[in-house]
């Protein structure tokens, strides 16, 4: 059955969505994907929560690389899923396997340590030497690449976001456009239980490229996530949504990602991308980075993509021809290997559902 570009075969669980550039003219041709997990959570914590209908309740409990053939095999496209970066030394990735804006952006630190943090944490983080202890850290070598480009998709499409906690402090994370008003992004971004809940206001800023904002930007106060994180602060449901203004769907300039729900087998030792806006760098700067996907889960998955605090809620995703599919959504890490937030199937529905609804 396709519905608004999007397929779905209930018999197969066969799920994907089509990803657009921004140009104005939709292309609905779909690759598909077969997953054949069964959801064992209970049901009720991927049930949608937003900052609108339960704000009261929350606040009384605490270039395209393809030579145009068809794919044959299985090594042809893992080769096909990364971007072509100038200056990148792609046998890294090979190799891996085998082993400041503003004054307040200055001091901001990365929403992950709003709800995994302390507050001896906080303050550590505050000094030059606590900053390189941040968990979403660089594995190894440093071999990222800054996105000079922000201006071309798929870089415009994803964004930097200053975050204004409803405490009054002040955070940084990453997101991205899966349609017009829709940014998908960690659930520790939109929703912070240490300082307040909802965050009282993000601002999204596209393709941003340190002071400059080529798209301008929008400041939202409306959110969405799930209850396996509001409620029960679960990192396998670590994920969420901001919602732009209708005036500002700045979705339609910048073009969006497609997402899809992969099983274990097409995930595990596949090549994934992963671009957002780094805390340890230029303020206001995309760093984008490539590696293997080491280890999957049933809710998440890890690799060693280096990372830095500030990326929370950056796209892991695969390139196929000029579509880019999401699979994953980065939310923290480790020496042992930094990780996302899987697109099940239920999280598949949800960034559908908040797509569909907010156009």
């Amino acid at each position: 059955m396709k519905d608004n570009g999007i397929y779905e075969d209930e018999t197969t669980a066969t799920l994907s969505e089509s990803s657009f550039e921004g140009d104005g003219q939709t292309d609905d041709t779909q690759l598909e994907f077969d997953e054949n997990q069964a959801e064992t959570d209970d049901i009720d914590d991927y049930a949608d929560v937003s900052s609108e209908h339960s704000l009261e309740s929350e606040d009384n409990e605490e270039n395209d690389t393809t030579d145009g053939g068809s794919i044959s095999s299985e090594a042809a496209m893992d080769e096909d899923t990364l971007e072509r970066v100038p200056g990148y030394d792609y046998s890294e990735v090979e190799t891996a396997l085998q082993e400041n804006a503003t004054e307040d952006e200055d001091q901001a630190l990365d929403a992950y340590y709003a709800e995994y943090g302390d507050p001896t944490t906080g303050a550590l983080l505050q000094t030059e030497s606590g900053q390189k202890m941040l968990q979403e850290v660089v594995i190894g070598k440093d071999d990222r690449k800054k996105i000079t480009a922000t201006k071309s998709y798929p870089w415009r499409a994803i964004c930097s976001l200053k975050v204004k906690a409803k405490d009054g402090t002040h955070w940084i994370g990453t997101g991205f456009f899966i349609g017009p008003r829709t940014v998908i992004t960690a659930g520790h971004v939109v929703y912070m239980r240490k300082h307040g809940g909802w965050a009282k206001s993000i601002e999204v800023i596209p393709g941003r490229n340190g002071s400059s904002k080529p798209f301008g930007s929008c400041t939202s106060s409306q959110f969405h996530s799930v209850k396996g994180w509001t409620k029960s602060n679960k990192r396998s449901h670590d994920y969420g949504a901001i919602i732009l203004p209708k005036n500002c769907k700045l979705g339609n300039k910048t073009g969006y990602f497609g997402y899809a729900n992969y099983s274990f087998f097409k995930l595990m030792g596949r090549k994934v991308n992963l671009s957002g806006y780094p805390g340890d760098q230029p303020a206001g700067t995309q760093w984008w980075h490539a590696r293997r996907i080491k280890a999957v889960f049933a809710r998440t998955f890890s690799y060693n993509i280096d990372t830095y605090g500030g990326q929370s809620g950056s796209p892991v995703w695969m390139k196929k021809g000029k579509k880019r599919y999401v699979v994953g959504i980065h939310t923290n890490g480790s020496k042992l290997g930094n990780s996302a937030t899987r697109i099940t199937k239920p999280v598949f529905k949800n960034l559908k559902n908040w797509k569909n609804k907010y156009k």
